[in-house]
């Protein structure tokens, strides 16, 4: 029951632009005691069907531009994949602690604006 409670605040803040993944993959480490690259790949999974919705009303209304996405998706991958390697190469602490600080600067950010 927790875990759905969660999850439904998640998508809630991350429907709303707030970044609900974030507080997921804090949840899932310190709460339910997974991997940071688990709970990475869980808050992507999680991503993904979370926004499909969104998509079909932007496709529906014709508001999607098609070419930028094609350019930013080759980008995407090229990073998806990058990061891959890099993340098999790294300490998993040492990602938590990036992931760590990148949400701190980022939510500082979002406070002081």
């Amino acid at each position: 029951m927790v875990d759905f409670f969660v999850s439904l605040c998640a998508s809630t803040l991350q429907g709303l632009g707030v970044g609900g993944g974030g507080l997921l993959v804090i949840y899932l480490v310190l709460i339910k005691n997974y991997e940071q690259l688990l709970s990475q790949g869980i808050n992507l999974i999680f991503f993904i069907f979370s926004s499909l919705s969104a998509m079909l009303v932007h496709i529906r209304k014709r508001k999607i531009p098609y070419l930028l996405v094609l350019v930013i998706s080759a980008f995407g991958a090229v990073g998806a994949f990058l990061g891959s390697v890099l993340a098999r190469e790294v300490d998993s602490s040492l990602i938590r602690m990036i992931f760590g600080f990148l949400l701190i600067i980022s939510g500082s950010i979002a406070l002081f604006k």
